[in-house]
């Protein structure tokens, strides 16, 4: 079985979980996790899986360096708990950067993601669920050699240097599985997959004028790990302790 068919079906197996309903009793005790909210400002650590040998080998006819996405990329997201719904914004971008005097080359990855998910745990330190969103991701490859011996502006005018650039932004649909721990700080391990939603082109000049017939890199795998502060809370559940925890004084009332 192929890598995508089966996390694909791993992934309808989590999310159809919650459609098997216990029973009233257990409805009750699952009342718990029904009454949660949290936040959380995060920073997630994306280790993208890039694969580009169409395009190294394309490269490399030429002379250039190949394109070497970055192991991992990070920023800075927001991650929002209410009752079983896990809501997660996310931004990573880095570059992997070879600079020296005769050159600078340069991989950059980037990536915007939204995702929605449902929790199957009942303990609201605990959350393990299935997710779908969407994911924007994108490549920038720049190779740039420098000018030597440029004495004044009419020699850098003069200089033949080369510089090869060429970007991609590709619109994924976005389908995973996550675990996290959240108290003050929160722990959150995902693996995600990506379903394109239109064909990759890869562009110049600033990202105007279209490269036809450029060799395919694939980006489909995906592992974040986040780190985060913030907080989470049981305001429903602490109201309903309050409550069962009022003294009955309106029998002793009556007898008096």
């Amino acid at each position: 079985m192929k890598p995508s068919i089966l996390f694909l079906f791993l992934f309808l197996i989590a999310a159809t979980a919650p459609l098997f309903a216990q029973s009233d009793a257990n409805l009750a005790a699952d009342s718990t996790k029904n009454s949660v909210f949290g936040s959380y400002l995060i920073l997630p650590l994306e280790f993208p899986v890039v694969s580009a040998s169409a395009m190294n080998q394309e490269l490399g006819k030429f002379g250039f360096p190949g394109l070497k996405a970055p192991t991992a990329a990070i920023r800075y997201g927001l991650q929002l708990y209410t009752n079983r719904i896990i809501t997660t914004f996310s931004f990573n971008k880095t570059a992997r950067k070879k600079d020296n005097d005769l050159l600078r080359h340069e991989v950059e990855y980037r990536a915007t993601s939204i995702n929605v998910g449902y929790d199957l745990l009942r303990h609201y330190q605990f959350s393990l669920y299935p997710y779908v969103g969407f994911k924007g991701t994108g490549l920038n490859y720049l190779y740039q050699e420098k000018p030597q011996e440029i004495w004044t502006f009419e020699d850098y005018l003069k200089s033949t240097t080369d510089t090869k650039e060429f970007t991609t932004s590709v619109a994924n649909l976005d389908l995973g599985l996550g675990w996290s721990f959240q108290t003050f700080y929160l722990l959150n391990l995902k693996a995600g997959y990506l379903v394109p939603l239109e064909k990759q082109n890869w562009k110049i000049n600033n990202n105007q004028d279209l490269l036809r017939q450029s060799p395919l890199v694939t980006n489909r795998f995906y592992f974040v790990l986040s780190i985060g502060l913030g907080n989470i809370n049981q305001e429903k559940q602490k109201k309903v302790r309050s409550v069962m925890q009022e003294p009955k004084n309106e029998p002793l009332l009556q007898e008096i």
